[in-house]
Parts: C-alpha cells; structure tokens; sequence
C-alpha cells in the first residue's frame, strides 16, 4: 500500500521508547538528550508523551521535570517544545511509581529527517529512573 500523498491517517505505528538515566537542566537542547522519535520518509504526526518511573527498587523518587525537544530537518538545533512536573512517588507492590503525560493540544507533525528527544531535570539515583513513551504514527 502505498504511502498517503496527502497524510490524513497514519499508516504505521513509529514507536520507540527511550530510557532516561542521566540529569540534564537545560532547556536550550543541549546536554545529554534521549531519542523518542525519528521522523518516518513522509513525515510523523505525534500526539503525546508519556513518562513513568522505572526503576526496580522500592524507593522513593525525585520530583523533577520532564521536557521535550524537536529538532530541524538535520536532526539538529533542538527546540523545547514541551515540558511537565513529575512528583516524587515510591513505587511499591501496591502502587505504581511517578507518571507524567504530555499531550500536545495539537498534534506535532514532524517533517521527515526531525528527531523528538527527551530529559529530565534530576537524576539522583537509579530511583529516578524513567521511560519515556511517544504516542506516535508514520504517515
């Protein structure tokens, strides 16, 4: 089936999460960044991201802030497009650990060669440990 030339509706899931185990306090795109999302040859629509922690003890996290960055076409000059508070929460057998989710109030339609990366601002531990998850389709 061939690619849509006017994209109304997705034609495949472009689905990468990123694990994100390093602090980065800028908002500028520099600093250590996690690929989430790499634009598809006809372009990516991209809904929203969502962030949980992941680690495996039971420990207490940090509060944070979680930010998300597009770049250009050449998959550089990253822009902040986005970010979200998480609060500090301790994962248990009876309860999850701290979950974010970003949703854009449009959709971000990347053009083919854009790359959509993430941070956070506090990594104290292996505690703070989080997944990023991009609701994402290639058109």
């Amino acid at each position: 089936m061939p690619a849509n030339t006017t994209p109304i509706f997705i034609l495949n899931g472009n689905f990468t999460p990123g694990r994100i185990a390093a602090a980065n306090t800028a908002s500028d795109g520099s600093g250590a960044l996690v690929v989430t999302v790499t634009a598809g040859s006809n372009g990516t629509r991209v809904d929203g991201v969502r962030f949980r922690n992941s680690q495996v003890s039971l420990a207490a996290s940090s509060n944070m802030v979680h930010r998300i960055f597009l770049s250009d076409t050449g998959g550089a000059n990253f822009r902040l497009i986005g970010e979200v508070a998480t609060a500090a929460a301790t994962r248990s057998a009876s309860a999850i650990g701290a979950t974010s989710i970003y949703t854009f109030d449009q959709p971000i339609i990347m053009k083919s060669g854009q790359i959509m990366s993430v941070c956070q601002s506090v990594y104290a531990s292996v505690a703070d440990q989080t997944d990023a998850c991009a609701f994402v389709g290639d058109y």
